[in-house]
């Protein structure tokens, strides 16, 4: 510990905001792996407000306004910590360790959807959301010089975290060695490369990998110097020159990330959905992550993995704002995978009468970046006997979307819909009693799940007993969580999910 904090009590629980677990990366730490904080003792920390958000730009343009940070800086490797009111250091509660999503460049782990109170005061855990570098100051590559940006920032953060969680928690009333590492989306592909990193080892017991987009291949470094030429070129500085790049302001630095996503930095289309992120390198992220499954390269820890009805749609109806007519539809899908296009085009063919292609082009990047992909790693640990507990959730909230460039979403289940439920927070809208229901069964399976690494026996039992995903089976094994009752499928969109396993993932 680096001294004593102070926090606030609610009527749920203990709470502790904004704690540090890593020195600034601001000056001459900017593009370094992180270090632990100076003491602050005798000192005692004021952890009572939200700290800032890591730095990002137009962030609101592209994720609900609730997941946003108002204030940033590039001082901003904080943690929140949440420990039921009946918290001291003698207690053993598990542990929950979040890490949030935002294609790696938005996001921000103080936001109210992230609120810790109702889980904890639910399930008796402890909660601990974490800051992480995200966007070019956490992803940069430029080389493998001694004075290069290496990469994978993010992810060293995390793992700092990680490390400050296995310290620190006990002072929290938590259980150093009952960890549970869950993340959505940018947040779940982190948990997944932790559990691939032996530098990771033995940090968590467990996971939950929501909305890991599988189908989006990391960026091996040379791509990955495809982006830094682009930055390069954005910023002002010659090909090469990283003093150059040091010396430029966040706002410069936000500001060229923004136009990078308008050029063309890998020839795979598929990486625009992606634009920046960790990289495959030989020290934090060795693999891709199929191909770390087929080759048992990954952790054998119970693992909860799903995804929602609707993931693509608002990746699609973000990047076209206007409508896709068939002759545009079918050049997206030759862009996408041409030696592939027969055959994709057969499965999700143009429909006579409809000139706006969209909701087609949504389904299909559901199907191919979540749905299938999860279904194929959930297949490759169920070969190896890994315990693995697979979800589809399906539920659209009654009520209009959180902002109003979201409205594509109204009436369906976009990317990130279930967090709400996941954490009891519904912020600004009255909940139906069905909705309470499934936020509490949800809650129940992932505090059961820290407590026990199964989500069926903990501190409540559930409705349903969910079972393990187990592979080529026609046993109902897939949890539904929708309204007005969880149920278990036998499957999900299997014939769609066989194809794609024709056309390989990572390639």
């Amino acid at each position: 510990m680096f001294g004593d904090v102070r926090g606030t009590r609610t009527d749920k629980a203990l709470q502790f905001l904004g704690i540090p677990y890593a020195k600034p990366p601001t000056g001459d730490l900017r593009w370094r792996s992180p270090e632990s904080p100076a003491q602050w003792s005798p000192d005692i920390y004021n952890a009572t407000t939200r700290p800032p958000g890591c730095p990002q730009k137009y962030c609101t343009k592209y994720l609900p306004d609730s997941g946003c940070p108002t204030e940033t800086s590039e001082d901003c490797l904080y943690l929140n910590v949440w420990t039921p009111l009946e918290g001291t250091n003698t207690m053993k509660y598990p542990v929950m360790v979040f890490f949030h999503g935002g294609a790696f460049k938005w996001g921000y782990p103080s936001a109210e959807v992230y609120d810790g109170n109702n889980i904890v005061s639910h399930g008796e855990v402890v909660l601990v959301t974490v800051a992480y570098r995200i966007g070019l100051l956490g992803f940069l590559y430029t080389g493998d010089r001694e004075d290069d940006c290496h990469g994978n920032y993010g992810i060293q953060d995390q793992r700092l975290a990680l490390n400050w969680v296995r310290e620190n928690i006990q002072n929290f009333g938590g259980d150093p060695g009952k960890v549970m590492a869950f993340g959505e989306s940018a947040g779940a592909q982190s948990v997944f490369i932790h559990m691939l990193s032996p530098k990771s080892y033995g940090l968590f017991q467990s996971a939950a990998v929501q909305s890991a987009p599988f189908g989006i291949p990391y960026r091996t470094k040379l791509q990955a110097l495809g982006v830094a030429n682009a930055i390069y070129l954005l910023l002002g500085c010659f090909i090469g020159d990283v003093k150059c790049l040091r010396s430029k302001s966040v706002e410069e630095i936000d500001e060229a990330q923004e136009k990078s996503m308008l050029t063309l930095t890998s020839f795979k289309v598929i990486n625009y959905f992606e634009p920046i992120g960790p990289i495959i390198d030989e020290d934090e992220n060795p693999l891709q992550p199929m191909e770390a499954l087929r080759k048992n390269k990954v952790r054998n820890i119970p693992t909860i993995l799903g995804t929602l009805k609707d993931e693509g749609r608002m990746f699609i109806h973000g990047i076209l704002n206007t409508s896709m007519p068939p002759l545009l539809y079918e050049a997206a899908l030759g862009v996408f995978k041409p030696s592939h296009f027969f055959q994709i085009n057969r499965e999700y063919p143009l429909q006579e009468g409809v000139n706006d292609l969209r909701d087609t082009l949504g389904q299909l990047a559901t199907d191919y970046l979540f749905t299938c992909s999860n279904r194929n790693v959930s297949r490759l640990r169920a070969k190896d006997n890994m315990e693995t507990y697979r979800f589809v959730f399906e539920h659209a909230a009654e009520y209009p979307s959180a902002s109003a460039d979201h409205s594509f979403c109204e009436g369906h289940v976009c990317h990130a819909a279930e967090l709400p439920y996941l954490f009891g927070n519904f912020i600004g809208r009255n909940v139906t009693e069905d909705e309470i229901r499934l936020s509490r069964e949800m809650m129940t399976y992932w505090t059961n799940f820290a407590h026990t690494s199964n989500p069926n026996y903990g501190m409540r039992v559930p409705d349903i007993r969910w079972p393990t995903y187990e592979y080529q089976t026609s046993k109902k094994a897939t949890m539904h969580f929708i309204t007005p009752r969880d149920e278990l499928i036998e499957s999900y969109r299997d014939d769609f999910c066989d194809f794609w396993d024709t056309v390989e993932y990572e390639k």
